[in-house]
């Protein structure tokens, strides 16, 4: 692989080349929350071209250029100058961004991992357009970047159309520029110079359009383009913010409400003047039964300032609340609707954890009482196609068997007091029956089957709170194949100035059901109002007095401006080293891989080429050593047609490698013999053959430890190609087996 002139027609190619890498960038163009990461890819992409075109002469020019430029990118187009931070941000860089959640914040470690391989497909791609001539080289390490892309971005959203549109027009440009301009790489003529370069050019225009016409139709058409169906890594890899409360949310419902006197929880400011003000502020929510316990199969990943929305919210308005945490215990954070912004003062980063599929906020510590945070919410708008909205398509997990007749009866008796002619209105008359039961917080607390068949049979003179009847709901919903879950939180009632002050006497427990276009609906069946809150306190609440939390506080998860020697877990167990583990496991496991296929290839060459040495046949040995040289000839990216006589190939090589070629013109001669009279071969000429080997190797790489050699001796072309002709010749003489039968 030799270095060519730096020309117009290769400025061209480096062009096209750039702008296939850069495609695999634009496929995070809706991964991350702003576009202020494509800037740091596209210095990445450039860096990259760059160095490897001032250095593309000589390898030492080209590894020193590749070292500085690389350190330029990471230092100061994604640490933004703190080098200190540059290696514990680059470690585990890509484990970090699988187990995030889109759309996802440009934190530098988050930008490490895509800014390294952006830059690493620039240059390899670029140094094979200007040393190479083969047209679908240069093309491999941008595909690889696009396919890391797309690994990284999984089932999330990304700019995928776009960028495939891109890489096909710039990959194919390429191939049609370096198939019709032909050329030698230095070892063999590739192709020659097409006769026609207009009708090749209007060819290659046509394949391009009609390519980025299938892409795109292809994407809009098929299914597995909406990435439901796509392969997301997320889904398998451990997430690093781990829920350890032992206790559901729902059975600390009655031991707040029983709280004497009150305490002050938190509180929540929000503009909100619409005609729907907000009455609940959810804290977890509920998704599986196990006909004892509702819990939360919640997976919480990583999440900055940017949350991603439930898809089935379009009927949605924007809603912002200040909220100023007091008393609040536990990890959950209270939102309105569905969360889809947070802000915090000063860093955010590593200090929430999301899921997606729930729409639930953890922090990752401890808050001290004072600490606040803004969220934009989407809630559902209330119009005029509400009461047509029909369930999503969300799956629920299954209810355990057991159901109690009280449940069945309790459903069937509100099926009989209205018409249910539209999806909503069963769960309108569930609501209905359900307040027609008395609240009473004296009940025995528990919402297993046992629990709400005791509550429901007793009738109206029983009754309970909002546990049971939350529970009760939630289960025949799912009786009836609704989506639906449990939610915890409190109840917003009596803002004064505009500020909702919430206590534990403001506990609460609902059902929600997931519609589409409006995503969850909340439906309340517990009969408690305002006016009829079960004991009332007869103190005021305690109110602890905001204190600003410690400037010297940092994030738990943040990884920090200098290393630290220790990553001590928080209260929740959310740290980096759970994420980091993984990597330092699979780094080595993959240098031990790559170590195992070469040392297989040296050993298969090894072998082989003493089978050939030792072979007790004069004539054999010969034409072993010819094959050696052929080996030594597919290494070097040499491929003389199989058509050509021995004398035919050591004229073909000549001409590319001149004097070089010397040993194989020597060798083809003693080939010759071999085949047409191999009783005039003995001893001396099976070493002549051999040492003629050797001669070509050491004309072909002149260093005994230089690169070309370690590379040459790494290469599993050889081995590659004698397999596939070997299984040519075994099909073949099947085939002319088969045919004498028949």
């Amino acid at each position: 692989m030799t270095s060519r002139r730096f020309t117009p027609g290769s400025a061209a190619e480096v062009a096209l080349a750039v702008t296939a890498c850069a495609a695999g960038a634009l496929v995070y163009l809706r991964f991350f929350a702003t576009p202020g990461y494509l800037p740091v890819l596209m210095l990445a992409c450039l860096v990259g071209a760059a160095t490897a075109a001032l250095g593309h002469r000589r390898t030492w020019a080209a590894l020193a250029l590749a070292v500085s430029g690389l350190a330029l990118v990471m230092v100061y187009g994604v640490f933004g100058g703190a080098a200190s931070a540059v290696f514990d941000g680059l470690r585990g860089s890509w484990n970090r961004l699988l187990t995030v959640t889109a759309p996802v914040d440009t934190w530098g470690e988050l930008l490490a991992a895509p800014a390294l391989v952006t830059w690493a497909a620039a240059f390899s791609s670029v140094l094979l357009v200007l040393r190479t001539r083969n047209p679908l080289a240069p093309l491999v390490p941008p595909l690889a970047g696009f396919l890391f892309a797309l690994f990284a971005v999984g089932n999330q959203a990304g700019g995928h159309l776009v960028a495939t549109v891109v890489f096909l027009v710039a990959a194919l440009a390429l191939i049609a520029i370096r198939t019709h301009q032909g050329g030698t790489t230095g070892t063999v003529r590739v192709e020659r110079r097409s006769s026609r370069p207009g009708v090749a050019l209007a060819l290659v225009a046509t394949m391009v359009a009609a390519s980025a016409l299938f892409g795109v139709a292809g994407g809009q058409v098929l299914p597995l383009a909406s990435g439901d169906h796509r392969f997301d890594p997320r889904d398998v890899l451990a997430p690093p913010v781990l829920n350890t409360d032992a206790l559901t949310p729902l059975a600390e419902l009655k031991k707040q409400l029983n709280e004497s006197p009150p305490r002050a929880l938190f509180t929540v400011r929000t503009p909100f003047k619409a005609a729907w003000p907000p009455q609940r502020i959810r804290t977890s929510a509920l998704d599986t039964f196990d006909g004892t316990t509702w819990t939360a199969n919640d997976t919480y990943r990583v999440a900055g300032s940017r949350l991603t929305v439930d898809p089935e919210l379009v009927h949605s308005s924007a809603v912002t609340a200040h909220i100023e945490l007091q008393e609040l215990a536990g990890p959950y954070l209270p939102v309105l609707g569905w969360p889809s912004r947070l802000d915090v003062p000063g860093e955010s980063r590593g200090r929430f954890g999301f899921d997606p599929d729930s729409g639930v906020v953890v922090r990752t510590g401890p808050a001290s009482a004072g600490f606040s945070y803004d969220v934009t919410s989407e809630t559902y708008v209330r119009d005029g196609n509400l009461s047509q909205a029909t369930p999503a398509t969300t799956r629920s997990s299954p209810l355990p068997a057991g159901v109690p007749q009280a449940l069945h009866t309790v459903a069937a008796n509100a099926l009989r007091r209205g018409d249910a002619v539209r999806p909503r209105d069963r769960l309108d008359l569930l609501e209905t029956e359900l307040r027609k039961r008395d609240y009473r917080l004296d009940r025995p607390p528990g919402h297993s089957y046992a629990a709400l068949d005791r509550v429901l049979a007793e009738g109206s003179t029983g009754g309970g709170y909002a546990e049971q009847y939350a529970a009760a709901f939630t289960v025949i919903a799912r009786m009836w194949g609704y989506p639906a879950r449990v939610a915890v939180g409190y109840r917003l009632h009596d803002p004064k100035d505009g500020v909702f002050h919430v206590t534990t006497a403001d506990a609460h427990a609902w059902s929600e059901v997931h519609f589409a276009g409006y995503g969850w609906i909340e439906y309340d069946p517990s009969s408690i109002s305002d006016t009829n809150t079960p004991n009332p306190p007869q103190e005021a609440p305690r109110v602890v007095p905001p204190q600003p939390a410690p400037p010297t506080a940092t994030p738990e998860l943040a990884p920090p401006a200098r290393p630290q020697p220790s990553d001590a877990p928080d209260e929740w167990a959310f740290r980096w080293s759970d994420v980091l583990n993984g990597t330092f496991v699979l780094v080595p496991s993959v240098v031990l891989l790559l170590l195992l296929a070469g040392g297989l290839v040296v050993l298969g060459k090894a072998r082989r080429r003493r089978r050939r040495r030792r072979d007790p046949d004069h004539a054999a040995q010969v034409l072993g050593a010819w094959h050696e040289q052929l080996d030594r000839l597919t290494e070097r990216g040499v491929s003389p047609p199989v058509s050509l006589t021995f004398h035919e190939v050591a004229q073909h090589v000549r001409g590319s490698l001149g004097d070089a070629a010397d040993p194989i013109a020597a060798t083809a001669g003693l080939a010759t013999t071999a085949i047409y009279a191999p009783e005039h071969l003995d001893r001396p000429e099976a070493e002549q053959a051999w040492e003629q080997v050797a001669r070509l190797t050491a004309e072909l790489y002149p260093g005994r430890m230089s690169a070309g050699r370690v590379r040459a001796a790494l290469d599993p072309r050889p081995l590659w190609t004698s397999w596939s002709v070997a299984r040519r010749r075994r099909r073949a003489g099947e085939s002319l087996e088969m045919g004498r039968y028949r």
